[in-house]
């Protein structure tokens, strides 16, 4: 039997461009999980790039290191939009294929950022209505706050619209952490970063009404959450997910869902001038001011729909626009359509 010559091979020497990207994938997720990046953020790396892999084999090419390339990534863009994916969901794929090609050039197998050039694709802007009073009013309404659901259903709403927290993030609070007396929650966000956020008045009560009185004991020690289910169980996201979903069916307001509340939190802490943009995005748990910036934009349209936003002109002060006889006779013919 012929012995085969071990090699000591280097680092230079390996074929990067031959390299297999499913193992690339692989590697890419282990680094993540590391970085104790959320699983969910892992998944979605995941998810996306073996799309893009599908993409390369159904299109001839390898699924190499080799094939990623501007080109085709852009073939890529093209061939998702063409599936009739949202515009969101294309551009998160692009970010994802971004941070890979990143994350490539860091650990040192590109000689560049491959993707650098690659722009994302832009994504409309729509001005979303937050919650009215009418519509909270009427959720509430809905609910029999002197059972145990209604209580917990109800405290479940306030706790959302009061510190804009994250379906997750309130769905994984625990007892220990909800300091309701000092009045903030201690919340654990992506990235397992811990932040504050602030309790009003009306929320410490709402809470205490449920933990007072109608919050079971739980089931386990390990299932010590701030929302339980009736039998003493954490109470899921998709729990919360559905208690929303069907509650805005039943009620009449079937928009309602967790990152509603968590928009509606946002634009009226902007609205009611509760802070400034830095201490929303400490509230909220953004590591940027781009979010940030929407939820002002956001709330900089609702006041111009809702008249807030004073007229240049009408600030003018032109003399020669003013006092017309003319404009006297409508006033009055107004004044008479409206009795």
């Amino acid at each position: 039997m012929l012995k085969t010559k071990k090699i000591n091979s280097k680092w230079s020497e390996i074929k990067m461009s031959e390299l297999e990207l499913n193992k690339l994938i692989i590697h890419f997720a282990q680094c993540n999980k590391s970085e104790a990046k959320s699983p969910k953020t892992v998944s979605w790396y995941t998810e996306t790039l073996k799309e893009y892999t599908k993409f390369l084999a159904a299109s001839g090419r390898e699924c190499a290191l080799g094939e990623l390339s501007v080109a085709s990534v852009r073939d890529f863009i093209i061939s998702q939009q063409g599936k009739g994916l949202s515009r969101y969901t294309v551009q998160g794929r692009v970010r994802d294929l971004k941070a890979f090609s990143s994350w490539l050039f860091r650990e040192g197998y590109t000689p560049e950022n491959l993707l650098t050039r690659i722009k994302l694709p832009k994504v409309p802007i729509r001005v979303i209505e937050p919650l009215t009073p009418m519509e909270i009013d009427t959720l509430v309404s809905y609910q029999n706050q002197l059972t145990a659901l209604g209580s917990r259903d109800v405290a479940l709403l306030i706790a959302f619209l009061d510190t804009g927290v994250r379906l997750s993030e309130l769905s994984n609070l625990t007892f220990e952490d909800a300091h309701i007396e000092q009045g903030y929650l201690k919340v654990v966000g992506k990235g397992n970063k811990e932040r504050i956020v602030p309790l009003g008045g009306l929320s410490q009560r709402i809470l205490y009404r449920y933990l007072f009185h109608f919050r079971p004991e739980p089931y386990s020690p390990t299932d010590n959450y701030l929302f339980l289910t009736l039998d003493g169980k954490q109470l899921t996201p998709n729990a919360i997910r559905l208690i929303l979903t069907r509650w805005g069916k039943n009620a009449g307001v079937p928009r309602l869902h967790a990152h509603l509340c968590r928009h509606s939190f946002a634009t009226s802490f902007l609205n009611q001038k509760c802070g400034d943009v830095f201490r929303l995005q400490q509230i909220l748990g953004h590591t940027s001011l781009e979010m940030v910036r929407r939820y002002v934009h956001y709330s900089s349209a609702q006041d111009m729909m809702q008249g807030h936003v004073s007229s240049p002109v009408d600030r003018l002060g032109i003399r020669q626009l003013k006092g017309y006889k003319i404009d006297q006779a409508l006033k009055v013919r107004q004044s008479r359509v409206a009795r």
